[in-house]
């Protein structure tokens, strides 16, 4: 079974702290951002690891259109795959193998970058690190939703 999601800094650092594209190799940001949703709501259904489009759209508070968009773009890369749930008369999605073993070399790829960047400028001076590229982060999104002076 997968380790906690939680568990996981390393992981969180890259995907929300220090959003590039440039630590993915193996797939896309876009993609293994989906795939970790997918994965959340896997290990958090009380349905038997069912991930119902509902519930995912609802988790990454997006329209049920784009997610079924961007959820059939994974299924065309073989990261995903749909099953029916004939008693809920539902479709649901499913992670394939490639798709786990993808988020597992990337996990570990994030997880030597993240070592090798404590090492470098220490625990204390990433953090602070951190709280300034959030800082930054939110007065950029505060200037995106300020309408333009003439």
């Amino acid at each position: 079974m997968m380790e906690s999601l939680l568990n996981h800094k390393e992981e969180q650092f890259f995907l929300d702290d220090f959003n590039v594209d440039r630590i993915f190799y193996t797939i896309e940001r876009a993609d293994y951002l989906f795939l970790y949703h997918i994965k959340h709501c896997e290990t958090q259904s009380k349905q038997g690891k069912r991930v119902y489009l509902s519930v995912l759209a609802d988790t990454m508070h997006m329209p049920i259109p784009q997610i079924s968009k961007a959820v059939e773009s994974l299924r065309n890369k073989g990261y995903v795959s749909w099953k029916t749930d004939s008693e809920a008369g539902k479709t649901y999605v499913k992670l394939t193998s490639k798709a786990v073993e993808l988020m597992r070399d990337e996990r570990e790829r994030m997880a030597n970058s993240y070592k090798r960047i404590l090492e470098e400028i220490g625990e204390e001076e990433l953090e602070r690190t951190i709280r300034t590229m959030r800082t930054i982060t939110g007065i950029l999104k505060e200037m995106a939703a300020e309408p333009e002076e003439d």
